[in-house]
Parts: C-alpha cells; sequence; structure tokens
C-alpha cells in the first residue's frame, strides 16, 4: 500500500512545521499550505490527497471556507481542525460543515494529533470498505436478477423475460404507430429425437438451436426467449411480419446445415424446425395476447403442412378469429 499522503494548512509556519514532524514520525508524507486557497490548488493538483489538516483563521481563505469548496465536491477525504480553548464554538461549525475531528493547539498535539489521525482514518477505511462491499452486493443482486431472466440450459431469456419484455414491446410499437412481429419455433419431432438418442443430445440441440436463432435474431435487433421445452419465440419491433418470415427462413435454412454431434456417442444428427410468423401493429385493443396467438396458430398451420417450413398468418386473415 503506497504511503498516506496527509496536507497541513496553516498560515503560521512554526506550526505548519510541527504538525509535519509528528506527521512524518508516524510515517505519513506531508503537503503543507499557508491558506485554504492554496490548500485548494494542491487538492485538485495532487494525485490523491488521504487527510486534510486545517486551521481555522487564515488569509484568502479560511477554514470553514476551505470546508464548504472541499465538500461541496468531495463528501469522504477526512478533514481535521485545528483549533483553540476561545474557538470552541466555531469548531463546532467546522464539525457541523462537514469536519471529522478538531484538536487543540497546545504542548499536547504530540499525543492527541496521532490519536485524531488513527480515529479518522478508521473511520474513513470503514466507509470506504462499507462502500466497497455495497457495489459488490448491487453488482451480485444485479447478477441474480439476470440470472432469474435467464434459461439456464441454452443462455437465452426465459418465459419470465418474454412476458416483461412483450409488453413493453408492444406498448412502444403502439405509441410509435409501429409493427411489431413474432416469429414462433420449436424442433421438428424432438420427442422422437429425445426417445431415441436420450435427453444429453436433444439438450445439445436445443443448445445449438439457441446459437443459431440468437445470431440472427440479434443481427435484427430483435429478443429471442425459450418459451418452454423446444419451443422458442423471437420477438421482432418494427419489423413487418413479411419480413420477419425471411428472417424465419434464414433461421429454417441454417438450422438444416446444422449437424448436431453427440460428444459420448459419436452419433451425429441434422435437424430441422417449423416456423409460425405472425406481426400486428399494436393499438385498439389489439395487443400482446393477440401477436402471441396468431403466431401460435402460425406454427400449429407450419405443422399441419408437413413442417420444416415457414408459415405466416397476414393479420387480416386471422383478426376476426382471435
Amino acid at each position: 500500500m503506497s504511503t498516506r499522503k496527509i496536507l497541513v494548512v496553516d498560515d503560521d509556519t512554526f506550526v505548519r512545521e510541527m504538525i509535519t514532524d509528528v506527521i512524518t514520525s508516524l510515517g505519513y508524507e506531508v503537503v503543507q499550505a499557508e491558506n485554504g486557497r492554496e490548500a485548494l490548488n494542491k487538492l485538485f493538483v495532487l494525485n490523491h490527497i488521504d487527510l486534510v489538516i486545517t486551521d481555522i483563521h487564515m488569509p484568502e481563505l479560511d477554514g470553514l471556507g476551505l470546508i464548504d469548496e472541499i465538500r461541496a465536491v468531495d463528501t469522504d477525504t477526512p478533514i481535521i481542525i485545528l483549533t483553540v480553548n476561545s474557538e470552541m464554538a466555531t469548531a463546532i461549525e467546522a464539525i457541523r460543515k462537514g469536519a471529522d475531528d478538531y484538536i487543540l493547539k497546545g504542548s499536547s498535539i504530540n499525543e492527541t494529533l496521532p490519536l485524531s489521525i488513527a480515529k479518522v482514518f478508521e473511520i474513513a477505511d470503514l466507509r470506504e470498505d462499507n462502500r466497497l462491499l455495497l457495489k459488490d452486493l448491487t453488482s451480485k443482486n444485479a447478477e441474480l436478477e439476470k440470472l432469474t431472466f435467464l434459461d439456464g440450459l441454452t443462455g437465452l431469456f426465459n418465459r419470465r423475460y418474454y412476458d416483461l419484455t412483450l409488453l413493453e414491446k408492444c406498448a412502444k410499437a403502439a405509441e410509435q404507430n409501429e409493427y411489431i412481429s413474432m416469429i414462433m419455433t420449436d424442433i421438428d419431432h424432438f420427442k422422437l429425437l429425445n426417445d431415441s438418442l436420450g435427453h444429453p443430445y436433444g439438450d445439445l440441440c436445443l443448445q445449438q438451436v439457441a446459437k443459431v436463432i440468437s445470431r440472427i435474431v440479434m443481427d435484427c435487433q430483435g429478443i429471442v426467449a425459450r418459451f418452454g421445452g423446444d419451443e422458442f419465440v423471437a420477438i421482432l419491433p418494427e419489423y413487418t411480419p413479411e419480413k420477419s418470415a425471411a428472417v424465419a427462413e434464414r433461421i429454417r435454412q441454417k438450422i438444416m446445415s446444422t449437424v448436431v454431434i453427440d460428444p459420448e456417442s459419436g452419433q451425429s444428427k441434422t435437424i430441422t424446425m417449423s416456423f409460425g410468423v405472425f406481426g400486428i401493429q399494436p393499438g385498439k385493443g389489439i395487443g400482446s395476447e393477440q401477436l402471441l396467438e396468431g403466431a401460435d396458430k402460425a406454427l400449429y398451420e407450419a405443422k399441419k403442412q408437413g413442417r420444416n417450413r415457414v408459415h405466416l398468418i397476414p393479420y387480416k386473415d386471422i383478426a376476426l378469429s382471435l
């Protein structure tokens, strides 16, 4: 740890030197200033001051003014006030303004100053420790909150995040009178694949599929979530249904060319997926529920028509049934 640096401020050269002797004997580095204005300049120019020890009565800028100036930009650096018995009311005012301690000038300063320095540094260290702990706790809470929105297997967002985000994106689309579209997809005959090659292989397929979908949808500024089981949804703000269908087709073709190899058995298999696409312009009673229902119906039609295909249902063809 680097040597702590203490700024001593007093217009009396004898007092400054006396205090400097005490401080250097404790192993600290000392910087001197004759008045508050010079002290401020050194505070701003020097790399780091760990403690300010200042007299109250000084020309140009006195101790109380110096405290005001420091605390306006820095609430952490400890400040010790030097005073005499006749200035106790002023010393108390200095404490109210943000000084951390005060000591009396006099023959006992060799004993009181080291105690005061130790005390304010201990408090400053505790304050810094608390700040670091709070920062760490905040970071961990943010990470924990993030994990509550992620699917553990694929690393994609989960259903909980999807539910919150879809409402938000639909509301924004309504405000801006923009389209919002959804792609709903699942792996063709996934149960048969799981039963024949085992769940670990099925999990590997889900992970591979998640990577493909995520890369393509993220390029479109969209959001992907694992909806449940082998089902995934992509939300595409500002995308028309037709444009979203083209995105779904890119995903479908990429999935068809993806070979999933089981690292244990060496078995490999290509997989296919079915896609349902639906889009709306939210407003007038049309929102997230209709978007989800439309995409679900489109996926059902894709499966009904033979799977491994993209099926788009125009809104006008489904509006009456939603």
